[in-house]
């Protein structure tokens, strides 16, 4: 065990550390967080306004990069700054230790000096258990090469979901892709944007009506959707999207209100909206889903890994990203109608895309499924290729053992 005098007198230099350096200001962190990133999503700490609470924060741990102070280890309490859900974390790591961390920095890329920083970080302080991302096993392997050098052990909890697919229990984020190309017999093929799909849906379709009446279907944009609306979207999305993550599952699966408007709001976003019919022409939402057409907006991914993903598509294929289908809990059988009607006007439009969307290890076993089948029902002047897994970002959760001195 470290005796606590030594333990005292590290954070003292640490602390002195700190006051002589300058700490890293957020757009070059987030240079250092993502320069090498070959993965799907963004790494470390995604906003610059809690950024800044976690540096005033005496218990964030740093390390020196090139004289300067940069984040590696922050608090749980600040995980939502990196997607993750407090509470829940909290909670899965309860047995393991009150001294909850979350790896802020990729450490598979730290050079043998930086390693020792993180190595001096772990050992100066309590037993912790820390969350991290893992991608390829790169992270997982760096870390465990740190802890054996420094003679310390660690114990992984598995965050398992026993619903999830044979071999997809432990918590991950999966990419999908599913790609749509129009056919040659339609004649010249052109890039089109959402708001092109929007023009033809108003000129050429209107609203879908089930063969029983007692469901309609409409396409509107995001910047057009009344107030009324977006919060009834925000309503069923709140009640019903974090059922998507599962019970051992550390990342937060919605976004804040605030974010989530800022997403769906947008002149970028196409929304597909199922309405039941009521009485006396009242319609209740019953499910949703949108699309989006702007990369940049999604602040969660890596938009150079989006990029590369998309370099061998023709010109005229439109990137569209889709954050979800959400219904409410008694209404799913109505969740293919908003997805289905979207691709058969897309698809009549003259629209070639290549969508990409996001899966928890539960929501791979269906949704997948559900988008192929929606797709290649309501498309028929295109030519499908089934969703194929793009990427896979898996979440761990480690216990620090005693270091034996």
């Amino acid at each position: 065990m470290i005796d606590k005098n030594e333990s005292d007198i590290t954070v003292i230099e640490a602390a002195e550390r700190k006051s002589e350096r300058s700490i890293i200001d957020f757009k070059s962190y987030e240079t250092v967080c993502n320069y090498s990133n070959d993965g799907s999503r963004r790494r470390g700490i995604l906003s610059e306004e809690l950024y800044g609470e976690i540096i005033d924060d005496k218990s964030t741990g740093f390390i020196n990069i090139g004289g300067y102070l940069v984040p590696a280890l922050i608090d749980v309490s600040h995980g939502l700054a990196m997607g993750y859900d407090v509470d829940k974390c909290k909670e899965l790591a309860s047995d393991l230790s009150t001294d909850i961390k979350i790896l802020s920095l990729p450490i598979q890329e730290f050079d043998d000096d930086e390693k020792r920083q993180f190595e001096d970080l772990l050992m100066s302080g309590n037993r912790c258990a820390l969350y991290f991302s893992d991608h390829n096993g790169d992270e997982s392997n760096a870390l465990g090469d740190i802890l054996d050098k420094a003679g310390m052990g660690h114990v992984e909890k598995p965050l398992i979901d026993s619903r999830a697919a044979k071999g997809d229990e432990q918590a991950a984020l999966y990419l999908y892709s599913c790609y749509a190309e129009q056919n040659t017999e339609r004649g010249e093929r052109q890039r089109l944007s959402l708001s092109d799909v929007k023009d033809y849906y108003d000129k050429y379709v209107g609203p879908s009506y089930t063969p029983d009446g007692n469901a309609v279907t409409t396409l509107n944009m995001g910047d057009r959707l009344s107030s009324r609306e977006t919060e009834e979207m925000w309503r069923i999305y709140d009640d019903m999207f974090n059922f998507l993550g599962g019970e051992n599952h550390p990342i937060s699966m919605q976004d804040s209100k605030e974010d989530f408007f800022k997403i769906l709001c947008s002149d970028c976003t196409m929304v597909a909206s199922t309405y039941k019919i009521g009485e006396h022409g009242v319609n209740e939402l019953t499910c949703f889903t949108f699309f989006i057409d702007n990369m940049d907006t999604l602040y969660w991914l890596n938009q150079d890994y989006l990029k590369q993903n998309s370099d061998n598509s023709p010109d005229y294929v439109t990137n569209i990203f889709t954050p979800g289908l959400v219904s409410t809990g008694t209404d799913r059988s109505y969740a293919t109608l908003s997805i289905g009607f979207f691709a058969s006007v897309a698809d009549e439009a003259g629209l070639s895309t290549n969508v990409t969307f996001e899966n928890t290890n539960l929501s791979k076993r269906y949704v997948p499924r559900i988008v192929d089948s929606s797709m290649s029902k309501a498309c028929k002047n295109t030519t499908l290729e089934a969703s194929k897994l793009v990427d896979k970002v898996t979440y761990r959760l480690w216990s620090m053992d005693d270091v034996d001195v």
